[in-house]
C-alpha cells in the first residue's frame, strides 16, 4: 500500500509520530514521510534527540532510515501514485489539502488529531475520514485513535523485584530519569506504575508502563470518556484498582499480567495502531 504522509516533520508529536512508525513497520518504503520526520530514523543524532520533548525516549530513532522517494511529490498527487493521502498531525499540517481533493476522494484522505482538545478541525467538513484521539463526538466519519509503543520497545520482565515503580505522577520529584534506559528499568522490575489523566486522558506513560510488563494503577481511569483510549486496557485497569484495595500487590499483578501482555500485542503496539487504521478504513467500522 502506498501512503503519503504529510507532517511538518519538525518536532515530537507522539500520535503523528506512533502512526507513522506503525505504517512503515506494515509497509516500509511505500511510506512517504513528507517532509521527512528525521528524528524518527535511526540517523538521528543521539545526544540531539535528548533535547527533544520528552528527551527524545520512546518514539525516537526507532525506524530504520531506508531510501524514501521523496521527489515530485506534487506529480505523484497529480497522476494519483498513492492509495491513501494521510495528514499526521491535522491540526499542524493541513497543507494543500483543497487542492488534494481535486484529485482524490474524500474517502481516500485521512485526518490524525493527537490534539488534547476534544475540538474538532474544520478540514473534517470536507468528507474526509478522521481520527480522533480525545474523542467525545459520534459520527460515521470521525474514529477514535491513541497512542501506543513502538513495536520494537516492548520488553516483558517476568523478574518483578518491587510492587510500584519510583516514578509517580504525584511527585516530580521522582522524574530523575534522564535516559530511556534508566526509565525503562524502573517500569520493568514494577509490578505496577502509577498513571493518570494529564492534559487529555492518553499519555505515553500509560505505554511505556505496558511495554514493560508493568501494569498501569491508573487513576480515575473510570472517569475516562467512553470514545476515547477505546484500545487500551481501560476494564483491566478498573479491576486492578479494585482489587488492590483489598489484596497485596504480588496476587493481582500474578492473576492479571498475562491479560495485558496479550492485550498490548493485540492493541497498544505501533504495528498494531497501523492495523486499526488500515482496517477501520477498508472496512468502514463504526463506534
Amino acid at each position: 500500500m502506498k501512503i503519503l504522509y504529510l507532517t511538518k516533520g519538525d518536532h515530537v508529536d507522539y500520535q503523528n509520530d506512533c502512526v507513522l512508525i506503525g505504517l512503515k513497520e506494515l509497509f516500509g518504503t511505500d511510506v512517504v514521510d513528507y517532509n521527512k520526520q528525521h528524528h524518527n530514523y535511526d540517523t538521528y543524532d543521539a545526544e540531539s534527540a535528548k533535547k527533544l520533548y520528552g528527551k527524545g525516549m520512546s518514539i525516537t530513532r526507532v525506524l530504520t532510515d531506508l531510501s524514501v522517494d521523496r521527489t515530485d511529490i506534487t506529480g505523484k498527487i497529480k497522476n494519483k501514485y498513492f492509495d491513501y493521502i494521510v495528514y499526521g498531525s491535522i491540526w499542524r499540517c493541513n497543507d494543500h489539502i483543497n487542492e488534494i481533493l481535486k484529485y482524490y476522494p474524500p474517502n481516500k484522505i485521512i485526518a490524525i488529531d493527537g490534539e488534547d482538545e476534544t475540538n474538532i478541525h474544520s478540514v473534517f467538513d470536507l468528507g474526509i475520514t478522521y481520527f480522533k484521539r480525545e474523542l467525545i463526538y459520534s459520527h460515521e466519519r470521525l474514529f477514535p485513535i491513541s497512542f501506543a509503543i513502538p513495536t520494537s520497545k516492548v520488553n516483558f520482565n517476568k523478574n518483578k523485584i518491587k510492587d510500584f515503580s519510583y516514578i509517580t505522577p504525584f511527585d516530580t520529584k521522582t522524574y530523575i530519569y534522564n535516559n530511556e534506559k534508566d526509565y525503562y528499568n524502573d517500569y520493568n522490575e514494577a509490578r505496577f506504575g502509577v498513571t493518570v489523566k494529564k492534559a487529555g486522558w492518553d499519555c505515553m506513560r500509560h505505554y511505556e508502563i505496558l511495554a514493560n510488563g508493568c501494569i498501569p494503577h491508573f487513576y480515575e481511569i473510570e472517569k475516562c470518556p467512553n470514545l476515547t483510549m477505546v484500545n487500551f486496557p481501560k476494564k483491566l485497569c478498573l479491576e486492578v484498582n479494585n482489587l488492590l484495595q483489598k489484596n497485596p500487590p504480588v496476587d493481582v499483578y500474578n492473576e492479571y499480567k498475562e491479560k495485558f501482555e496479550l492485550h498490548v500485542l493485540k492493541n497498544n503496539t505501533t504495528k498494531q495502531l497501523a492495523n486499526y487504521i488500515i482496517n477501520t478504513i477498508k472496512n468502514e467500522k463504526k463506534y
